[in-house]
């Protein structure tokens, strides 16, 4: 119907990128690892074709989702307010924004900020995300005020120490009217990372193991969602040695990364102590049950953890219930803060894969414009 239209108008100068883009997107469903190692050469121009007719980022409207520094603070202030709003729908702390120093440079298509704070400036970065997935809201309330703990307890911080952490990644799907798993695009932003498998497997799983609930969306074509970037963006700047994303409600720790799946006499040192990450945050989170749970094609564990070797824990609340914030903020601050400051040693696996970049999939970050958090850093 949308080429007859376009036809109907005579402009073939719309219909022929849209024809090339369509055929470059089914090549790569066809050739999904060749298309992947190779970087997709031709991925701007698929973007830049099919950006008439279906809504995501790329390097070519890319300035469109940039705050401009003038207008940063008060688009921060504004939200803020909108996220005491919302909270006083649940018997949480007020203020969850509270005296932290909050930052931004990018907007949501629904013209959110995408807010991220830094503590500390040692060497060792930790990036803790929350929010992935606002209807499992218990996740947010913990990323919030783990950010105002640390603020209010700099001294808790290992001077060796950074952390990153961006409580609420996908900020337009906790504003709906009912919290949604789906950003405003309805894409599953833990779908969406591309990942050498994406063309092969994301579609196909979501067909076949999800009946195309529309919830779990991996997006037309990976990387298309400002919230993927963000998330890539804060890896890239910060380049962190761990990463915790908190989710809800399956009750349990996983681990992706070096070592993952390899058989145990197979793995080196750096991969048994980064394995050994999940274990010392569940011994700090009495004893909290560790599970090997399976990547996703388009997840963060897949991307940061199987792809990039960075040692990549999710940790899954028993429940989205908001009443009990209280307790869980009891029990897994100390798990929290464990991931913090749980030494890894100096070299580690990727010193010795010359090649990794050939290996994974290649996001086209690079060709954005400067960096959306350059200027706040």
């Amino acid at each position: 119907m949308q080429i007859q239209r376009l036809c109907s108008q005579r402009d073939t100068r719309r219909v022929w990128p849209f024809l090339k883009a369509v055929v470059l997107f089914l090549t790569a469903a066809i050739l999904p690892n060749q298309m992947a190692i190779a970087g997709i050469k031709e991925f701007p121009q698929l973007h830049k074709s099919l950006g008439d007719f279906i809504p995501f980022v790329s390097p070519h409207n890319f300035s469109s989702f940039l705050i401009s520094e003038q207008t940063q603070s008060a688009s921060i202030k504004l939200f803020c307010q909108n996220l005491n709003k919302r909270y006083s729908q649940y018997p949480w702390d007020k203020d969850p924004c509270g005296p932290v120093p909050w930052q931004t440079s990018l907007k949501t298509s629904k013209d959110n900020p995408l807010l991220y704070a830094s503590f500390g400036e040692g060497p060792i970065v930790t990036l803790l995300l929350g929010g992935v997935h606002p209807d499992e809201i218990t996740p947010i309330p913990i990323a919030f005020r783990f950010a105002r703990y640390l603020h209010d307890n700099p001294k808790a911080l290992p001077a060796n120490s950074k952390v990153i952490i961006a409580p609420l990644v996908n900020p337009d799907g906790f504003f709906k009217k009912i919290p949604a798993r789906i950003n405003a695009n309805g894409v599953d932003l833990n779908r969406n990372f591309f990942t050498l498998d994406w063309f092969e497997k994301a579609h196909a799983l979501w067909d076949e193991r999800r009946k195309k609930i529309a919830s779990h969306f991996p997006g037309h074509i990976p990387n298309s969602e400002i919230e993927t970037i963000f998330q890539i963006q804060l890896i890239d700047t910060f380049k962190p040695q761990k990463i915790m994303s908190i989710h809800a409600p399956l009750g349990f720790l996983d681990y992706d990364g070096p070592g993952d799946g390899e058989r145990p006499g197979a793995i080196s040192d750096f991969d048994k102590k980064a394995q050994e990450l999940v274990l010392a945050v569940s011994q700090k989170s009495r004893n909290y049950r560790v599970v090997d749970f399976r990547f996703y094609p388009g997840s963060l564990g897949n991307y940061a953890g199987h792809e990039r070797l960075i040692p990549t824990i999710t940790l899954e609340l028993e429940s989205t219930d908001p009443k009990k914030i209280e307790s869980y903020w009891k029990q897994f601050l100390p798990g929290i803060m464990e991931s913090i400051q749980y030494p890894l040693p100096k070299s580690n696996s990727l010193d010795s894969r010359q090649d990794i970049d050939n290996m994974n999939a290649s996001p086209f970050s690079i060709q954005y414009p400067p960096n959306g958090l350059k200027k706040t850093i």
